[in-house]
C-alpha cells in the first residue's frame, strides 16, 4: 500500500512539475495566395523548472519554426531560434514584432474563425498541443 501511495505521489508531482499553459493562441489570416503566416500566443510555466521549447509543427503547413525579430545593423530581421527558455514561474509572449511561430507553405488557404492545431516540442521530448484561432491582424490581442 505504501508503494502505491508513493507511486501516485510521484505521478502527481511529475504532472505538476511540467505544467505549461498556452493562452490567446492565434494564427494571422493573410490574403489568399500568401504562402506563409505566423502564430502568436502566451506561454505560462507554472512548474518548478525551466521549460525549453525547441521546435514546432503544424499539419496545415509544410514547415513550422520558432522565430524572433532582432535588430541587426539598425534593421529588424527575423531569425530562427534553436530554443526559447520559459523560466519557472514566468510567462513569455509570442507576439507580432517579437517571438512567433513562422508557418511556411500553407497547404490550403486558412479561413477567418477556423481553428488549427500546432504542436510545440520541448527539449525533454514532450509535445504541447495548441489550438489556435485564425484571425485578421487587427484582431490580435498581442499588439
Amino acid at each position: 500500500m505504501l508503494r502505491l501511495i508513493l507511486l501516485l505521489c510521484s505521478l502527481v508531482t511529475g504532472a505538476l512539475y511540467a505544467e505549461v499553459t498556452i493562452t490567446n493562441a492565434t494564427v494571422r489570416l493573410l490574403p489568399p495566395g500568401v504562402p506563409n503566416t505566423a502564430a502568436y500566443f502566451s506561454v505560462q510555466n507554472s512548474s518548478d523548472t525551466d521549460q525549453i521549447l525547441i521546435g514546432a509543427s503544424a499539419d496545415f503547413a509544410t514547415k513550422a519554426e520558432i522565430h524572433n525579430h532582432i535588430l541587426v545593423d539598425d534593421m529588424m530581421r527575423m531569425q530562427q531560434q534553436s530554443e526559447v527558455v520559459i523560466k519557472s514561474g514566468e510567462t513569455v509572449q509570442f507576439a507580432p514584432g517579437g517571438l512567433h511561430i513562422m508557418l511556411f507553405g500553407l497547404k490550403e488557404p486558412l479561413l477567418e474563425g477556423q481553428s488549427v492545431a500546432i504542436s510545440l516540442q520541448t527539449q525533454d521530448g514532450e509535445s504541447i498541443m495548441i489550438t489556435a484561432n485564425v484571425a485578421r491582424p487587427s484582431e490580435h490581442k498581442h499588439h
